[in-house]
């Protein structure tokens, strides 16, 4: 990421400028395919988000200003269908069905793992933050979901609803990922955990689908 671009950035956010923060974050994203925006410029930013908030040198007003630049700008960078979806539209590809649990409302991380399983042909489904795993089980029957992705920064999120997770597994591949999503949660609810880091996440479910699938 761009050293001056970023200092810009993070001056026009301390500021509440949102044209001159739009304009920095357009020049860091110039050029740059979708994979790569997220991958070198929105999820190290989102990060450095969590870490100042965390040290208390980014107040709640800043964090919910920078989400929501980043959503419009995520938006605008997926706003057409991936040339891989256009060129096989009647082929067969993966559904994937992705959500944070009631109560999780940080959701720009798994906002970003779908947008690069879209971008990689998946037809995803996005129900985002504070979704409640019995619409989430409703919504993967209706979707025909070959798999649903949920991530939570709690256990609870996930343990408070075994029952139903373990019956969603049994019809969807389920995976899990967050701070939640710990060794004995997992096994618990009859899910996979995937890697912590999002682009590694992507690869193993491009993977996994790909076998799921057996032809994507």
């Amino acid at each position: 990421m761009d050293t001056t671009t970023k200092e810009e950035l993070w001056a026009a956010v301390e500021a509440f400028d949102a044209e001159a923060a739009e304009m920095a974050m357009a020049k860091l994203l110039w050029d740059v395919p979708l994979s790569g925006a997220v991958a070198g410029v929105v999820l190290p930013f989102l990060k450095e988000v969590g870490d100042r908030w965390e040290a208390g040198t980014l107040s709640v007003a800043h964090e919910h200003f920078v989400i929501d630049m980043l959503r419009r700008k995520l938006s605008t960078l997926s706003s057409m269908p991936p040339q891989q979806l256009l060129e096989k539209a009647s082929a067969p590809s993966p559904v994937v069905l992705l959500a944070c649990p009631a109560g999780e409302r940080h959701d720009m991380v798994l906002l970003c793992v779908a947008l690069m399983l879209r971008e990689r042909g998946a037809r995803v489904r996005f129900l985002g933050a504070d979704t409640p795993i019995p619409a989430v089980l409703t919504a993967a029957r209706a979707a025909h979901a070959d798999a649903v992705v949920l991530a939570a920064t709690r256990s609870t999120a996930f343990t408070a609803h075994t029952t139903t997770l373990r019956r969603l597994a049994q019809d969807h591949a389920l995976y899990v990922a967050g701070r939640g999503a710990d060794e004995q949660t997992v096994a618990e609810i009859g899910a996979t955990a995937l890697p912590d880091e999002p682009v590694r996440a992507v690869v193993f479910l491009v993977g996994a689908l790909t076998e799921i699938t057996g032809s994507w």
